[in-house]
């Protein structure tokens, strides 16, 4: 079986070593995360919301460590990855804060007889993440939080670099309170495919 296995750049010591999944485990995550955006789609922006605020709140509790771990696999400096979590925060706390107005059912009129339709938001299921290594935590969480908040589950293929971030990162929305398949994370090679 191949693995991914993470350098600390800084001093070519090995950080971690991975399983690379299979494809049925693949399709597994990827079934598991279907399954529980069936269920997630029926809430409503409201309701979504303080998931992704607590989410927020669990990153700020965790920036230490996650800094020290983008540090660790990419040579970050350990104050940007204090930023960047700070960021990942925001961008949470601002979806929760902001998501239900902007995703609200829109009346719209057409013609001139008097037409009237509405624009609603929903969402479509199932979204694949693939993201680079060099802001380990803003990359997936600038598609997490938005489709989270859509009503949309996320299954992510981090940089094979930062897999321990991307890792780390499902954890803690788990922790947050997100349901546990909502949010996958594949560790698969550039070869494999589904």
């Amino acid at each position: 079986m191949s693995t991914i296995t993470t350098l600390n750049p800084a001093t070519g010591e090995t950080i971690e070593t991975y399983p690379l999944m299979s494809k049925q485990e693949v399709i597994q995550k990827l079934e598991a995360a279907q399954d529980a955006f069936l269920d997630w789609r029926k809430l409503s922006h409201a309701e979504r919301a303080p998931y992704l605020t607590k989410i927020a709140e669990t990153l700020r509790a965790n920036a230490d460590d996650l800094a020290a771990l983008m540090t660790r696999e990419t040579g970050k400096l350990l104050k940007d990855g204090k930023r960047e979590v700070e960021l990942c925060a925001a961008i949470f706390e601002y979806s929760a804060k902001h998501g239900p107005d902007a995703l609200a059912d829109e009346e719209r009129s057409y013609g001139t007889n008097g037409g009237r339709g509405v624009v609603s938001y929903q969402p479509i299921g199932v979204i694949y993440s693939i993201q680079p290594w060099n802001f380990p935590l803003y990359q997936p969480v600038r598609v997490l939080a938005a489709n989270l908040m859509t009503g949309n589950a996320c299954v992510l293929k981090h940089a094979s670099i930062c897999t321990g971030s991307g890792l780390r990162l499902r954890e803690l929305c788990i922790e947050a309170g997100l349901p546990e398949d909502l949010f996958q994370v594949i560790l698969i090679d550039h070869d494999t495919s589904v």
